[in-house]
């Protein structure tokens, strides 16, 4: 009996000892489960919005368009019961935006490939950007409790140019 007890402890101990306990290692997990991906690479971990930022590659032609270039995405974690979840994902197109409407927070993200090109506002908060690889530039994204947001750009002159205007 007591034998039993020591092997049904040690089997829980490694089962929880191999279950992903950061976002990095639920982030890590999912791709390499995901049959579409060849390759995937972090960019950037932004632990104060629960955000990893990155690339991703695959080998099939169907689905290439989506993960061959070095169009970045965003990765959104949530804890629930002291387990990280990936709960959405963001696409961010080049020169363009994109949302992620599917409940709260809603994630706003884009890039920014031109110089020209010095804060992104969504809404009434700038976004937060980060530096990229030289063919991308920019990542931007923001983090909304409104699903329906402007989106700005203002260039370094102090001009602005609109990415997408609500119209009441």
């Amino acid at each position: 009996m007591k034998n039993n007890t020591f092997i049904l402890l040690f089997t829980l101990l490694l089962v929880g000892c191999n279950s992903p306990n950061t976002m990095e290692e639920v982030f890590h997990n999912n791709m390499k489960s995901n049959k579409d991906v060849d390759d995937y690479k972090i960019v950037e971990i932004v632990r104060e919005d629960n955000i990893i930022i990155f690339t991703s590659h695959s080998e099939n032609e169907a689905i290439n368009e989506y993960h061959n270039n070095e169009q970045p995405k965003l990765a959104y974690f949530t804890r629930h019961n002291d387990e990280w979840i990936w709960s959405k994902t963001g696409e961010c197109p080049l020169d363009k935006w994109s949302a992620n409407l599917v409940g709260e927070p809603y994630l706003w993200c884009g890039t920014l490939t031109e110089p020209r090109h010095e804060k992104v506002v969504v809404g009434d908060n700038n976004a937060k950007i980060i530096e990229m690889s030289e063919a991308v530039s920019r990542t931007w994204y923001h983090l909304s409790e409104k699903n329906n947001e402007e989106v700005k750009v203002i260039l370094k002159d102090g001009s602005e140019e609109w990415l997408k205007e609500v119209r009441n």
